[in-house]
């Protein structure tokens, strides 16, 4: 009675594929998602570290009043 309903084999196959075929591509592009992601937090990270070896840097060049304070006493 509702045969018509029921898809074809050939309909049934071509909607797998297409399935399978937007599965590969929602997988790719999350995949390129999560290296972007990371290729930011990278580019982040160092630049941070950067920023801290400089601060650093400027303040092994500071006067260390609290050790000169305390070399007095």
């Amino acid at each position: 009675m509702f045969e018509y309903l029921l898809p074809k084999s050939a309909d049934v196959q071509w909607q797998a594929d297409a399935l399978d075929l937007h599965q590969a591509a929602q997988e790719f592009r999350l995949e390129v998602e999560r290296r972007q992601a990371h290729e930011e937090y990278c580019q982040w990270y160092y630049e941070a570290a950067r920023q801290v070896q400089a601060e650093h840097q400027a303040m092994a060049n500071d006067t260390n009043l609290f050790g000169w304070f305390w070399n007095r006493a």
